[in-house]
């Protein structure tokens, strides 16, 4: 079995964001269940915090922000920041960087780089000098463990940068077939660098709507997953996967408000292909394809943020599988 994440995101739900108590409770309830790590995202949140918060509270599990986004923090902010929680952990916690959505980024008055790819790189090797001790003027202490970069990627562009630079990738929503050249390029531009490509970790995350009533199932990821066709980076994404008639169908309905037509555009076929959909049997079954597509761990993406009880019942059915 391919060892599983749970992301556990604060990030549009209020309560969670008001009760980090109830944050580290969950990762509790993942740590006992089995899985391999929890990971926080990052959107209105602050998933470093989050982060903290859970190394606290556990004791084994493997913890990381996916992804802490660039524009939040100054370089030297989130080693600092980075470092109090792999102290905490005892050497548990992974960064995950990314360069977040444009149009949010804009509406909370933020200016991305003209090119968020360049700046990637200088932030994450910029963190790297940090925390090996060689950035002199401002004094953020060395860690007493490693602390493993990794960065988001959609692209092959950016896949290629983490094989170049980082010590793993955060990889999401795509087909065995496109997440297979996504790790062959990771590890070929870590070959062409002089790195041993095993040394790139791979961790792949999918969008999860688990149930028995597979209709239902259906309902609830269009309900969600709609919103991705309204985000550049995303919507492109399905599109590299296949999709294109579907993500500007959707787009469009979006555009002129028919959320009905919005949803209706997203077929059953984008969503097996693009999510894991159904009772847990079938998304294990999806799972191994991953696996078999050079996925090291799997990040279990929930498809709700209606309550904490909603995130518990997918820790619990997914965990009698581990």
């Amino acid at each position: 079995m391919l060892p599983l994440a749970f992301e556990i995101t604060s990030a549009g739900q209020p309560h969670l964001i008001k009760a980090p108590q109830e944050v580290a409770a969950i990762a509790r309830e993942a740590e006992d269940a089995g899985f391999s790590a929890v990971l926080v995202p990052e959107g209105g949140n602050d998933s470093l915090l989050a982060c903290y918060a859970i190394a606290q509270a556990t004791r084994r599990i493997r913890i990381g922000t996916s992804i802490a986004i660039i524009y939040n923090r100054q370089p030297t902010l989130c080693a600092s920041a980075a470092v109090m929680v792999q102290e905490v952990s005892g050497g548990r916690f992974v960064l995950g960087l990314g360069v977040g959505h444009r149009p949010v980024l804009e509406a909370m008055g933020i200016q991305p780089a003209p090119n968020s790819r360049v700046r990637l790189r200088e932030y994450a090797l910029s963190l790297k000098q940090i925390f090996a001790g060689q950035f002199k003027p401002m004094r953020v202490p060395m860690p007493s463990w490693p602390i493993p970069v990794q960065l988001g990627a959609l692209t092959v562009e950016t896949a290629r940068l983490a094989g170049e630079i980082a010590d793993g990738v955060q990889l999401f929503m795509c087909t065995p077939e496109r997440l297979r050249k996504l790790v062959r390029t990771v590890r070929e531009a870590a070959a062409a660098s002089g790195r041993k490509p095993s040394e790139v970790a791979i961790t792949f995350g999918m969008p999860t709507f688990a149930g028995d009533n597979l209709s239902e199932a259906y309902a609830r990821a269009r309900r969600y997953l709609k919103l991705y066709t309204t985000l550049p980076f995303h919507r492109r994404q399905i599109i590299r996967n296949g999709f294109e008639r579907e993500a500007e169908a959707a787009r469009a309905a979006g555009e002129r408000g028919d959320k009905a037509a919005q949803e209706a555009a997203l077929t059953e076929r984008l969503l097996d292909s693009l999510a894991l959909v159904g009772p847990v049997s079938r998304c294990i079954e999806r799972i191994e394809q991953y696996r078999e597509a050079g996925a090291e761990m799997l990040n279990i993406v929930p498809g709700t943020t209606e309550s904490s009880e909603e995130l518990r019942q997918l820790i619990r059915a997914f965990g009698k599988y581990l």
